[in-house]
């Protein structure tokens, strides 16, 4: 991950900013550059972060991409329950629909 390296001294009193302004120099070599600006050069190189997955990390991800490809809504059993109910043919327990009423109820508590 780079660094800002440009602000490194601004929370630092005034003496410790030379100090650390002074080792720059002495470890960098100093340029100029084509507008006759002097810059210290610096000679340090940018570590990239690197993240690896493992195996389970990476099948969870391709599941999730998965689930995310399908429909929210089964339109094929909407449609079915919508015609059912429209023909008069659509029949339901009223005792198996209280008794997930009440499973779920408990399942909250």
């Amino acid at each position: 991950m780079p660094i800002n390296i440009n602000n490194i001294t601004q929370n630092v009193s005034t003496n410790e900013r030379k100090s650390v302004e002074q080792k720059s120099i002495k470890n960098n070599p100093i340029e100029n550059d084509s507008k006759g600006k002097t810059h210290v050069a610096s000679t340090a190189t940018l570590q990239q972060d690197s993240v690896s997955l493992t195996g389970s990390s990476q099948q969870i991800r391709a599941l999730e991409a998965q689930v995310a490809r399908l429909p929210i809504i089964d339109t094929q059993k909407v449609e079915y329950i919508k015609n059912s109910i429209s023909d008069g043919t659509f029949e339901f327990n009223a005792s198996k629909i209280a008794e997930k009423f009440i499973s779920y109820e408990k399942e909250l508590a």
